[in-house]
């Protein structure tokens, strides 16, 4: 992938995402006074976050099985833990991340686990984890920022500046 296509991608993953966040902020009576329903896909997000994730992942690390196919897991899972120290925390404590998230929300479409996705932040802090009760969540506006960031470092590392 050329400094360009990486860029070019960059902006659409971004753009979409952040399109829902706006959304989901927007006012409720303005959309459907435009035929609009109210909120943001924050399903449809986290799904294209967490596979965004591997992609990232396929472009740092490249990992590939004995056979040499891509290893879609260990993308994932490396680029997660790029993500910041909260998310590999939680990624070293819940060890089948990328199968209760994405491959859950990618094939059964929900997380395999207990779990309430949202839009928007409440409160600073990671896009995933896990409740005090034991709930999962993930929260759309938080991964992005965080995931986001993991992208302008990967565009440095891949491209320089």
């Amino acid at each position: 992938m050329t400094k360009n296509e990486f860029i070019q991608a960059k902006l659409f993953i971004f753009t979409d995402v952040e399109r829902e966040i706006q959304l989901a902020k927007a006012d409720g009576k303005a959309l459907q006074a435009l035929g609009v329903t109210p909120g943001g896909g924050n399903f449809l997000a986290a799904l294209g976050l967490l596979c965004y994730t591997e992609f990232g992942g396929k472009l740092r690390f490249g990992a590939k099985s004995k056979d040499g196919k891509d290893n879609p897991s260990a993308n994932f899972n490396q680029f997660f833990d790029l993500l910041g120290p909260d998310y590999k925390a939680f990624r070293v404590m819940h060890k089948k991340v990328y199968n209760i998230f994405r491959c859950g929300l990618a094939h059964e479409f929900y997380v395999k686990k207990s779990c309430e996705i949202s839009t928007l932040e409440t409160e600073p802090g990671p896009g995933l984890g896990v409740e005090a009760s034991g709930r999962y969540f993930f929260v759309v506006e938080s991964y992005c920022r965080d995931l986001r960031k993991a992208f302008d470092e990967l565009q440095v590392h891949l491209y320089g500046a």
